[in-house]
Formats: C-alpha cells, structure tokens, sequence
C-alpha cells in the first residue's frame, strides 16, 4: 500500500508540476500579450464550462472511483453513454443560449467566443469512464503522459496564433486542442472502449451516489464562480480579467499539492474504507502534510506578489496585486477544507458531502452581495471570509465521524502558521534594484527561514520527514 502511495503520489506530482506549471507559464504569457480586457473574456465564459464540468465530471466519475474493482463493463459502457448524452445536450443549450450570454454581459465578441469554448464540454464529456478506470488503478503515470502531451501541442499552438495577433482566440484555441489530445491519449492508455449496453441497474445504482456529489458540485461551482459573473455584469471586462487572473494563481498553487494528495488518497482511502483505524491515520497524515507545505506556499507568494507581477505580467497588470495577496492569504486555509470533504466520499457518505454544500451556500452568498457594494477588492474580501467560516462547516463531520474537527486541525497547524508569519516579514526585508535578483532571493531565503523555522519548533512531523529522507540518502550513498 506504502509503495502504491508513494508511486501515485510521485507521478501524480510530476503530473502537477509539468502541467499546472505549464499551463499557468502558458496563460501568463498569452495574458502578457493580448491584455486583462481580452483576458477578462475567456474568464466570462469559463463559468459556464466549469458549470458543465461539474454535472458531467463530478457525480459520476467519482461514483465509479468509490464502487473501484466492483465496476463492471455495464457500469462503464453505462456511463459513458449518459455523460455523451449529457454532454451534447448542455453544448446545445449553451450554444442557443450564446447569444443571452453576450448581451447580458454587453460584450458582442462572446457569441462566437462562447460557442467556440463550450465545445470543451463535449470533449470532457467523452473520458470520464476512462479516466476513472486509470484513477482507480492509481495510474497517475499514464495520466501525467497524457496531459503532458496535451500541453505541450496545445502550448505551440497557441502562442504561435497570439503572436500572430489572434487575440483572445489563440487562449480559446489552447483549452479545445489541450482537452482534445489529453482525451485521446487517455483513451489509449486506458485500453478502454464502450460496449453496445446500457443498464438501468447501474445507472440507478451509481446515480445515487453521483447524483449528490453532482448536485453539490453544481452548486459549489455556481456558487464560486457566481463573483466572476457578477463583476462581468456590473463592471467591465477588465475588471474580470484582473479578478480572474488573480484568482487563478491563487488557486492553482493550492492545487499544486492538495490535488495531488487527494488525488492519490481518495482510491486508496476507498479501498480502505472497511478498516477505520488505517483509514483515520492516513486521513490526519494527509491533514498535517497538507497544511505543512500549502500554508507557506500561499504565504510566501503574498509576500513576493508585487514583485512576481511587475517581472512577469507587466505594469499593466500591476491592479491586481492587492487582489493577489487576499486570495492567497484566504486560500491558505482551502486545501484543508478541500481534504475533510474529500474524506466524506471515501466513506461513501455523499450524502454528508451534500449537506455541508448546501450549508454553506447562504454564507458565500451574503459575503459576494456584500462585496460588490464595495468593488471588485470588497467581492475578493467577501471570499477570504466566506473561505475561512467554510473551514469550519467543513470539520463538523468529520468532528462527528472521526472526532478530528477544526480546533484539533488548528493546533496540528499552529507551527506551520508561526513559521510561515515569521518567513513573510523577513521577505520584505529585501529590497533591491534588480527584480530578477530580489525575487530570488526572497524565494531562497522564504524556503531556508520557512524549514529553519520548524527545526527550532522541533516540528514532530516535519523531523520524522526529515529523518526518513536523509536515511534513504545515506543508503544511498553507501
């Protein structure tokens, strides 16, 4: 089981590192070129594709991740033919409604735009199954290979047609060509064809427990992406792009580490779902390894934001720092919440995983409207708030379950959270001419004050990690 782990955990890192990485280096580029306007365009429709996602995505690939090596072929042939049928049916609505779509926001370009991007949704609606059959294999490598070649052909192309002038179109053109070859290499590697069946059972049977993680995940999605919405209808383009560029480096160092463990674990997690003891000693593992490099990442980002934007996006960006240092203070803590939900469905209790959503819907809700009142920076408020009273809805069961919830976590956290405000002072000490220098050395001196840090607060978890790892290096060296 250790050696499975480790395995997925190493390829399903790579799998991060080469593709998230690669993808952000892509979108900061073509963003750098065609502008926060243009940019701010493709962040209007995105709702509605990650809205789609989430009904075709979330509910079922999950479901048949949770039913693991008891997934028959009716199962999967049964699946795929529903999310086709899904699939195809969502782009149909979205493509006559693509008109609605551009005059709600006054912007004309977001007709052809719009029903360009949203053929991403038919695409993703065709590999559920078979990703599903390598996540339960926990064969992260052959997902790595997949996306890395997606990207790579997609990256070309794309910043071949943005310099070329083509605009906000060469970004479009980026996410179709990536899904598109990621797929059809999942497909290969997967070795997986649908068969002419189609079972009522199975459906029955996996849509009871996909269908509250697809209402919740419906819902989630609304509701996260309501502000991006919301910003394009009362201010402007710009506006959005600001907002959602700032949100998407947020999130996409969050995502760097907490989806590559829950990724991994969740499989794991259900394939141990019977032994409890087992499964809450990987479930607090997880908690701690989180927090202990997730807090410092997003801390750490805060405190060289303004320099990373001017180096990277140009001073035509610069707006967005204040934005950028918010969200990454208000993301610190999401991961966390991220991994007690996670939990939930790998006990089968998505039902749980449901009411918490459901819960926090009114709380978002009333942070977003009260934001507005105050501009895009009052909306980006409203999520830090919304974030962190959500952390604690999230712990309740498993408070109840486990008898792990928020204060417990909290105290797991308490040297990470020292070690990381003492890191982001330091940081701002360092002041030099030179952009590329200085954000150097804030990065290295970040990480050796961040681990310093622990070792002096003689950190139980990060020392028995320490230990491991120069173990298996004087092993090797002998």
């Amino acid at each position: 089981m250790n050696k499975l782990f480790l395995s997925g955990f190493l390829w399903s890192l790579a799998d991060k590192l080469v593709n998230q990485f690669g993808v952000l280096v892509v979108t900061l580029y073509i963003s750098r070129l065609i502008g926060p306007e243009s940019f701010g365009l493709i962040g209007m429709l995105m709702i509605f594709v990650a809205l789609a996602d989430s009904v075709i995505n979330i509910g079922f690939s999950q479901a048949l991740v949770q039913k693991s090596h008891a997934m028959t072929e009716q199962d999967a042939s049964t699946i795929f033919y529903v999310n086709l049928v899904w699939g195809f049916f969502i782009y149909a609505v979205l493509y006559l409604f693509a008109p609605l779509i551009a005059q709600f926001y006054h912007q004309p370009p977001l007709l052809e735009l719009g029903r360009l991007i949203f053929v991403i949704i038919i695409i993703n609606s065709l590999t559920v199954v078979s990703k599903a059959k390598l996540i339960i294999q926990v064969d992260f490598k052959s997902q790595a290979i997949a996306n890395t070649i997606g990207t790579v052909i997609a990256a070309i192309l794309a910043i071949y047609l943005a310099e070329q002038g083509y605009n906000y179109w060469s970004f479009a053109w980026f996410l179709i060509v990536r899904a598109l070859i990621t797929n059809i290499f999942l497909y290969y590697f997967s070795k997986w064809l649908p068969q002419f069946t189609f079972s009522k059972q199975s459906f029955k049977s996996l849509f009871k427990f996909g269908s509250n993680l697809m209402i919740a995940g419906l819902v989630a999605t609304l509701v996260n992406n309501l502000n991006v919405l919301l910003i394009g209808r009362y201010f402007s383009a710009k506006q959005v792009g600001y907002f959602t560029q700032a949100n998407n480096l947020s999130l996409a160092l969050g995502n760097l580490i907490s989806s590559t463990l829950q990724g991994v674990t969740f499989p794991i997690m259900t394939s141990i779902k019977d032994d409890r003891e087992q499964l809450i000693t990987i479930y607090k593992q997880l908690i701690s390894i989180t927090m202990m490099f997730t807090l410092p990442i997003f801390i750490g980002f805060a405190a060289i934001a303004d320099d990373f934007v001017r180096l990277v996006l140009g001073n035509e960006w610069y707006s967005i720092i204040p934005y950028l240092i918010t969200l990454c203070i208000a993301r610190s803590i999401q991961p966390i919440s991220a991994v007690n939900m996670n939990i939930l469905n790998a006990i089968g209790r998505s039902d749980y995983f449901l009411k918490t959503d459901l819960v926090k819907i009114p709380i978002s809700l009333g942070c977003l409207f009260v934001g507005l009142q105050f501009g895009t920076q009052g909306v980006i408020w409203g999520i830090l708030v919304s974030i962190f009273v959500s952390f604690f809805i999230n712990c309740y069961y498993p408070y109840v379950i486990f008898k792990y919830g928020a204060i417990k976590q909290l105290l797991v956290a308490k040297n990470y959270i020292f070690a990381s405000i003492i890191m982001f002072f330091l940081i701002q000490l360092i002041d030099t001419h030179s952009l590329i220098i200085g954000l150097i050395l804030k990065v290295f001196l970040g990480i050796v004050v961040y681990f310093v840090c622990l070792v002096v607060l003689k950190d139980v978890f990060f020392l028995r990690i320490l230990k491991q790892l120069l173990s298996r290096i004087t092993k090797k060296s002998a």
